[in-house]
């Protein structure tokens, strides 16, 4: 190993820490401790820091600010959704193309990337600028994330390390990484504390709980709130400020004379203003008092305005006293889960920029008593500082995306959230909040219809206002031929990390027990997700048994194939393809009918590949394909046909996007019926597809397929006919 760092990759900043004899904070190459956890794009150029933000005047829209509020999050979540309409973010945010139904985009340069590759953009600056500093190449680190962050969104900041070309040796929490600078600053042999981490961020708020003895710091719990942070006391200043220029400036519309300002003009206002803003809230934080001072534009009436308003630090805490509420009825919680009173907390450490503001203090002080109340030293670098003190400790151990696991004698961790098995109709807790990890539990669940082939493992976590959330799910099949009712197994192991193994066998025999591959958020994810919903289809009253029986036999040797891809690869594009499969395999299954049994759907699809793919195929299964097909129509030997029929099968098991893609093509008739424009453009992108395929460009081929699909079914045109689409000839 080379160098190993700390770094509190953090919604607004991001600091880098590094010990060897000390620790001390390493400058970027802007000689800054602190680098902007922005991202802009200039001349097609990726521009992370300061430079990025400084595009704020010019290009609001290509500038990305607070990625980490989208880590691991779903487009469907409330505060995603008002990320969307908030007028305060200027950069888009979409559903991701070819991602699963709840997958995040954010857009740049009219491009979409993932929240893990744009925080591996900052993560790659942040390496690149530590190795000029340290003079030798970083390869590890211990990243610090919040204490709250779901399972999931713990995942997506270890992707986005890996993709930075950096090994994470420890996810660690914000709060715990604060206490390690603060006891290694102030604590001695044999002193023994209980210390209440309170970490107001750029984007997070969290709480944890620590009792630290000789070096030992042991989690007693921990609480937050993911979407409770700097940000959104910016927003509320903003507002405010906003609507005392409209009074005092007599503007009857200030937001439609911003929004109709030339747009270089509107550009420039708007981050001037959003600087200024900042400003105000640094300045009342330390003064009485604070000015805004900055050129205007034209009202309604044509006239310029200059705007210079006095500002007073009561105006302030008026506005952020609800967030700092919020904070104490947080503390309050915390406190009641774990079972402490507050005489057993010696101190409430402070850290975080939002800490900084005097209210805060008063009010925790009013509420807690004056004595309690400490804040750091350096409330903005003690999360990186303890980040760097245990990357130091740890060497080059390190875990990978997954399920890699760190056993570190120094610290001890609870679980953070309630989970949740996702059951027919409802939820079963599975592990409670606040329990010490590793933790280690099994349960009995039953299979709902004869002969269930594959269950399905679906894992939510508790979040804020008791909503439930999706961290992952998974799949397993059953070898054998169950009644309803079944017993089967779980067994779930939530490691250090919080991240899951679970295990499963039938009730009967635990020695057919099988490690369940979950996913992690990228195409696996994309995989499983369709997997659920055809499972959930498949089970339902709308199908028959020959039906589900044609399904399972299918997606038992998808699943097969899932467990040997194994789950570090998250991305491959091998997910792909089994995707497709699974997407093939189910309305194959819809295709079987007491006229259309599986030779039958086997002849179909040979006949398909033979004479519309011949190409993509090969000519070696080409050939093959003509002469089993002739072999499998010989009546008078029964033997021929069903060896032929057999190895018809193995083939044409090899081509199940071929299949899909032809549905595609035949539904266009159907579609252009209603939409002649869409019958068209459906049967272009086939075409398209095809080319991609034959120039071997994989990623493009399955994303327009993707995109295919959802068209022809947005007619309606799923569970295509195919019986009806090619002649059997027998």
């Amino acid at each position: 190993m080379k160098k190993a760092i700390g770094i509190d990759l953090g919604t607004s900043n991001s600091v880098i820490a590094f010990k060897d004899t000390s620790v001390k904070i390493i400058r970027n190459k802007e000689n800054e401790e602190l680098t902007r956890s922005c991202i802009g794009l200039r001349k097609e150029e990726i521009l992370v820091g300061r430079t990025a933000y400084q595009l704020l005047k010019t290009d609001p829209i290509n500038t990305i600010l607070s990625v980490k509020r989208l880590m691991g999050g779903a487009i469907k979540d409330k505060m995603v959704q008002d990320m969307i309409e908030s007028s305060y973010y200027k950069f888009g945010i979409a559903p991701l193309k070819g991602g699963t139904d709840d997958a995040v985009a954010v857009i740049l340069g009219g491009k979409q990337y993932t929240p893990e590759q744009l925080s591996s953009e900052i993560l790659k600056k942040i390496k690149k600028d530590a190795e000029e500093k340290l003079g030798d190449e970083v390869t590890h680190a211990v990243i610090t994330v919040p204490a709250y962050f779901t399972e999931k969104q713990k995942n997506a900041t270890r992707i986005a390390a890996q993709l930075a070309g950096l090994k994470v040796q420890k996810l660690l929490a914000e709060p715990t990484a604060a206490a390690i600078a603060y006891g290694v600053d102030n604590l001695k042999v044999g002193d023994a504390k209980t210390v209440l981490i309170y970490d107001f961020g750029g984007g997070t708020f969290d709480l944890s709980i620590l009792n630290i003895v000789d070096g030992q710091y042991m989690e007693a719990g921990t609480g937050g709130d993911r979407w409770l942070g700097g940000d959104d006391l910016d927003k509320a200043l903003q507002a405010h400020i906003l609507k005392r220029i409209s009074n005092d400036y007599k503007i009857s519309n200030i937001d439609g004379l911003i929004e109709n300002l030339k747009q270089r003009d509107k550009f420039k206002f708007e981050a001037k203003f959003r600087e200024e803003v900042e400003n105000i809230k640094m300045q009342l934080s330390s003064s009485k008092t604070a000015q805004l001072i900055m050129d205007g534009f034209e009202d309604e009436n044509g006239e310029w305005i200059d705007l210079d308003l006095s500002f007073t630090r009561e105006e302030f805490e008026k506005l952020a006293k609800p967030f700092i509420d919020k904070s104490i009825e947080l503390i309050e919680s915390l406190l009641k889960e774990v079972g402490y009173d507050i005489s057993m907390i010696d101190n409430i450490l402070l850290v975080g920029g939002t800490s900084c503001i005097p209210l805060v203090k008063q009010m925790l002080s009013e509420k807690y008593g004056n004595e309690k109340i400490k804040i750091s030293e350096k409330p903005m670098l003690a999360v990186a500082e303890g980040a760097g003190i245990l990357s130091h400790r740890l060497g080059d151990e390190y875990e990978p995306p997954i399920d890699g696991e760190i056993a570190v004698a120094e610290i001890s961790y609870s679980t953070n959230h309630n989970y949740f098995i996702e059951l027919k109709e409802d939820y079963d807790k599975i592990i409670e909040k606040q329990m010490p990890l590793p933790y280690n539990v099994t349960r009995n669940y039953k299979t709902t219809v004869n002969n269930q082939k594959v269950v399905k493992v679906g894992v939510y976590a508790d979040v804020e206002g008791g909503e439930k959330e999706k961290q992952t799910m998974g799949f397993f099949t059953i070898e054998e031929n169950l009644p309803t009712g079944s017993d089967i197994v779980l067994d779930f192991t939530l490691g250090i990390d919080e991240v899951f193994e679970v295990k499963a066998f039938p009730k009967t025999d635990k020695a057919k027990s099988k490690k369940i591959v979950l996913a992690r958020g990228n195409k696996d994810s994309k995989t499983l997700n369709f997997l659920s919903k055809s499972l959930e289809k498949i089970l339902s009253s709308n199908f028959t048994e020959a039906q589900r029986d044609y399904f399972f036999k299918s997606a038992k040797k998808e699943i097969e194939q899932i467990n040997n891809i194994g789950s570090d690869s998250y991305d491959s594009e091998k997910w792909d393809e089994i995707g497709t499969s699974i997407f093939t395999s189910f309305e194959q299954a819809e295709n079987v009918t007491d006229s259309i049994d599986e030779d039958d759907l086997v002849m179909i699809f040979a006949t398909i590949l033979v004479d519309e793919y011949p190409d993509l195929v090969g000519s070696d299964d080409s050939n093959r394909m003509k002469t089993l097909i002739s072999q499998a129509k010989i009546d008078n030997d029964p033997l021929q046909k069903i060896q032929a029929m057999k190895k018809l099968k193995t083939i044409t098991d090899g081509y199940p996007v071929l299949i899909t893609l032809f549905t595609v093509k035949i539904s266009s008739d159907n579609v252009a019926k209603e939409n002649p424009s869409d019958g068209h453009r459906l049967l272009q992108m086939h075409d398209q597809i095809v080319n991609h395929f034959r120039n071997r460009r994989k990623d493009e081929a399955f994303a327009l397929l993707d995109e295919a699909i959802e068209l022809r079914d947005k007619y309606g045109s799923g569970g295509i006919d195919l019986g009806g689409s090619i002649h059997l000839g027998k």
